[in-house]
């Protein structure tokens, strides 16, 4: 009986060998060294398409008409895009374009690659881009998700960001 009680307990210890790194998944330090919760878990989330070279971008924070920067990475064709919901994703193709609420892309003739304002790009309606380009004002107090790929002078995926959840004002 004392030979099972210790296996299991060896069991349930070697188990929980990475719990460790879990909680540090799950934590930060402080200013002081302390470790508290993460608040963001956004900051953990994997680029969205697999095995393409990290863009970090930056967005203007709590705005209806956010502006976007990010460095640029030489690519002649790059895409922005605004969901009302979760980036679902097929393979390196996204599979729910009807969420689609705005975009921008290089071929727009405004803006430029590593920075964009809202105006630079259009609505999308039913996966159509508005023509002529316009942008309404994202929905006050609302979530949406957010997301930057770019492909090499050959089309192939070569760039993307993760998914960045983010909130507009509330008015």
């Amino acid at each position: 009986m004392r030979e099972i009680y210790l296996f299991i307990s060896l069991f349930v210890l070697l188990s929980c060998g990475g719990s460790e790194e879990s909680y540090e998944d799950a934590t930060a330090m402080d200013a002081e060294g302390m470790i508290v919760p993460r608040s963001n878990y956004t900051q953990l989330q994997n680029q969205i398409f697999y095995g393409t070279v990290p863009i970090e971008l930056e967005i203007t924070p709590k705005s209806n008409t956010p502006s976007f920067a990010w460095r640029t990475t030489g690519s002649k064709f790059m895409v922005l895009t605004i969901f009302e919901d979760k980036i679902d994703l097929r393979g390196k193709t996204v599979a729910n374009p009807q969420d689609v609420v705005w975009t921008w892309h290089s071929g727009v003739g405004k803006g430029r690659e590593g920075n964009v304002s809202f105006s630079d790009g259009a609505d999308v309606e039913k996966s159509e881009i508005s023509n002529p380009a316009t942008a309404t004002s994202l929905e006050p107090n609302s979530i949406y998700y957010i997301a930057i790929w770019g492909y090499d002078d050959a089309y192939n995926l070569m760039y993307s960001s993760k998914e960045y959840k983010y909130q507009t004002a509330l008015r």
